[in-house]
């Protein structure tokens, strides 16, 4: 699996994003941080289950870590943008210890409001590629796991045959595929890493023409993904961005789809994890990291954590033989900047939601 970090192409949006965000959050610190950096190899599990908000795995997590490791376990497995949400309404008064989330991006903005616990030192980043070692921030407000494809162009072989599908992402402003379907990144949290990565691509006007365009021929914009996918396998959309977990499950479902990673990339999501600066269990919070950062731990999170499981660890030396033979190897993944994805989240999404309200 290939990657591609871009550069800043567009930074007009970021002085609105962050006097949207600035009065989020009051600058949050704990005890523990007030100590200092806390090493996860000599700190003692505090008292209390551990409360995670997760966007992937669930209870797959859940149950694995808590009996490698003794720590209790509450998980509020949410969606990506209820998460988001939940965390913004909690923002005065936390209810949870850890995030797991897809969107390195949303991450970095909670980290830039003062919500997340900075300087921790997990042992598990010595297992870290070169490439995860690259994307974290130096304050480890947050730490990457994984990287999958936030979206690839799939379509409905009962419409579209392999030789009229559309091979790269211009392609779909073409009328004749339209409706388009995809996800909408104002509501679903992976299709925002879509959109961002257009936008700092494109740069501001040649994004929003874009995606103008492809709302003037009939955008069609779901919840999610799932939904996305059932309009893809009904007809109701002939193609559709979709994000790549749902796309093999509907091929192994033996649904009429098929996709394209198109050579110039797709965009990726980053899979990261981030602790409360306010939480009371920074020490059983830096376990739990640790315990993701595992390879073996990784492998079997792949294997057993369903369409969760389809993604490219930042970890080293884990058996990735789970995934899917229709996955290719070298598709190219390309991510956001997450300063530039943080800064420009909440003028994107709202551009956005502007559009598809007519």
């Amino acid at each position: 699996m290939s990657r591609s970090l871009r550069p800043f192409l567009f930074v007009g949006l970021g002085a609105a994003a962050l006097a949207l965000t600035a009065c989020a959050a009051p600058s949050a610190s704990t005890e523990a941080a007030d100590a200092g950096p806390i090493d996860s190899t000599t700190c003692t599990p505090e008292d209390g289950a551990l409360r995670i908000y997760l966007n992937p795995y669930g209870e797959t997590l859940s149950s694995a870590f808590s009996a490698d490791t003794g720590i209790e376990t509450e998980i509020a497995d949410l969606g990506g943008g209820e998460i988001l949400a939940r965390i913004a309404a909690e923002a005065n008064n936390p209810q949870w210890d850890v995030v797991v989330f897809d969107g390195h991006g949303s991450l970095q903005a909670l980290a830039d409001q003062g919500q997340l616990l900075t300087g921790q030192e997990p042992a598990g980043l010595a297992n870290l590629s070169t490439e995860g070692l690259a994307l974290t921030p130096s304050d480890r407000s947050w730490i990457p796991f994984s990287e999958h494809a936030a979206a690839l162009i799939a379509y409905n072989t009962d419409a579209i045959s392999e030789a009229e599908a559309p091979t790269s992402w211009g392609d779909l402003t073409d009328a004749s595929y339209a409706p388009v379907g995809m996800a909408d990144p104002a509501v679903a949290a992976p299709a925002y890493p879509i959109v961002s990565s257009f936008f700092q691509d494109l740069g501001q006007e040649a994004a929003e023409d874009y995606f103008s365009t492809l709302y003037g021929n009939g955008l069609n914009a779901y919840a999610k993904n799932g939904p996305v996918g059932e309009a893809l396998v009904s007809g109701e959309v002939p193609v559709a961005a979709l994000q790549e977990q749902n796309v093999y499950g509907l091929i192994e479902a033996g649904e009429p789809v098929s996709f394209v990673w198109p050579e110039d990339g797709a965009p990726g999501v980053v899979r990261a994890m981030a602790i409360s600066a306010e939480s009371p269990r920074p020490c059983a919070a830096l376990k739990l990291i640790d315990w993701m950062l595992d390879a073996e731990n990784v492998a079997h999170l792949m294997a057993e954590g369903g369409d969760d499981g389809i993604i490219t660890p930042f970890v080293e030396g884990v058996d990735t033989s789970s995934l899917p033979a229709d996955r290719p190897a070298d598709g190219e993944l390309l991510l956001t900047d997450a300063d530039f994805a943080a800064e420009n989240e909440a003028p994107i999404k709202d551009w956005f939601a502007n559009l598809m309200a007519g």
